[in-house]
């Protein structure tokens, strides 16, 4: 790839007189479609007690209907997240931007749990496709001046969505009486927007050969960030764990140990989690890689052990205090590992590396939802959350370890 001067964007196609503009367009639209894949992301989960009292279906699909959106975004990854890196950043958000649309749809018009399954899985495909795109983009576009924003933003903007997501379909679902076409009118409207942001922006990567070739499934670490890309995995798993219980179980926690039927309460502590984590997030933005990693694994460590007292011993007070423990973990540690790792490649490399990342992220995110939602039927929430939380603290704890290993390297960038 040719990398051209400042402000001329490396690979762009675009005159140097209006790059500099188009650029700093660009950068905020893919702001922009990175918040609003997050919304997307939390916004049904407020909703998913409610198709089960409508429709009658078992809790194991209810983990089912939140964890195919992460295996389906897996298997995105793993087969066409580097896409971009060959075709360019613009056709493959457009793409994924028109299959979160039709999602959306499918979502709204939905006659069963079948229909919601197959609209979770397109909505977790295009996420997929996007997902390593636009984190590249943002890194791509960050304006010359400030080339750490791109990252600090893909390490916020997620955050924040599922923030707004969580807090606004509970909230949709607390004064409406017919909360389900509100939600997913709203996030087709969010998608239209971001299509046209993501057609409006300039392209940051040159077209070349080998594109079929990439779509063979695979995963590739380049060699430049493995080291780091090591360091930070346990921490990278402790991040989506913790994530995951907040997202996925919660509704399922407030129903069967706190008796709250209530879907403000269902969105509102979702929010409260990933809206302390967008503020860390924000706040701690200038630390270092290396000391973000330690304050997360510590503070994730002992957030885990908090949320499993408190469903343990039924005490309110003690889960909502930890999860927003939880919500300053994960705000420190999503910013620290992706700092981590942007340095360690360049733009050629870039969206193949936060694949990999984001393999980890989502299996971390999935797979114990599903192993959860199997077993709490049958053993009941306390037990299954308290062994959630328990992995999720030893996650923390190697964490912890590695970091500190990669820094005595000298390695810490």
């Amino acid at each position: 790839m040719t990398t051209t001067s400042p402000p001329q964007l490396a690979g762009s196609i675009e005159p140097r007189r209006s790059g500099e503009r188009r650029r700093r367009i660009g950068f905020a639209g893919m702001a922009w479609v990175s918040l609003s894949l997050s919304i997307a992301a939390a916004a049904p989960s407020p909703l998913y007690v409610l198709y089960q009292a409508e429709w009658g279906f078992a809790s194991w699909l209810l983990g089912l209907a939140f964890s195919v959106y992460a295996f389906a975004l897996l298997l995105a990854l793993v087969t066409v997240g580097s896409l971009s890196d060959y075709l360019g950043r613009r056709p493959v958000l457009a793409g994924a931007a028109l299959a979160q649309l039709t999602a959306m749809t499918l979502f709204l018009v939905a006659p069963n749990i079948g229909t919601v399954l197959a609209a979770r899985t397109l909505q977790g495909f295009a996420t997929g496709v996007a997902t390593a795109t636009v984190s590249a983009a943002l890194t791509d576009l960050a304006p010359n001046r400030n080339r750490q924003l791109g990252a600090v933003i893909a390490g916020i903007a997620p955050l924040a969505g599922l923030s707004v997501g969580a807090i606004s379909t509970g909230l949709i679902v607390h004064a409406a009486h017919t909360p389900i076409p509100i939600v997913f009118t709203a996030l087709d409207v969010l998608f239209v927007i971001g299509l046209a942001v993501v057609v409006a922006a300039p392209e940051s990567v040159q077209r070349r050969g080998g594109a079929w070739k990439s779509l063979v499934p695979r995963l590739r670490i380049p060699s430049a960030a493995r080291t780091a890309f090591v360091a930070s995995s346990f921490l990278n798993v402790a991040v989506w764990t913790t994530s995951g219980l907040c997202l996925g179980l919660v509704a399922v926690i407030n129903r069967d140990v706190f008796d709250l039927h209530n879907g403000l309460a269902n969105g509102g502590i979702i929010a409260l989690v990933m809206g302390v984590s967008t503020a860390t997030a924000i706040v701690t933005r200038h630390l270092d890689a290396r000391s973000s990693g330690l304050i997360a694994t510590t503070t994730l460590a002992a957030a885990a052990a908090g949320i499993g007292v408190g469903v343990v011993a039924t005490n309110l007070v003690i889960y909502l205090v930890a999860s927003v423990v939880a919500g300053i973990g994960v705000g420190t540690g999503f910013g620290g590992y992706i700092r981590l790792l942007t340095p360690t490649t360049g733009p050629e490399d870039r969206a193949e590396l936060f694949t990999a990342m984001y393999v980890v992220s989502y299996l971390s995110f999935g797979l114990p939802v599903v192993a959860a939602g199997a077993f709490i039927d049958s053993v009941g929430p306390r037990p299954v959350i308290t062994v959630f939380c328990a992995l999720t603290a030893v996650s923390a704890a190697l964490g912890n370890l590695m970091l500190k290993r990669f820094a005595s390297r000298g390695s810490d960038r």
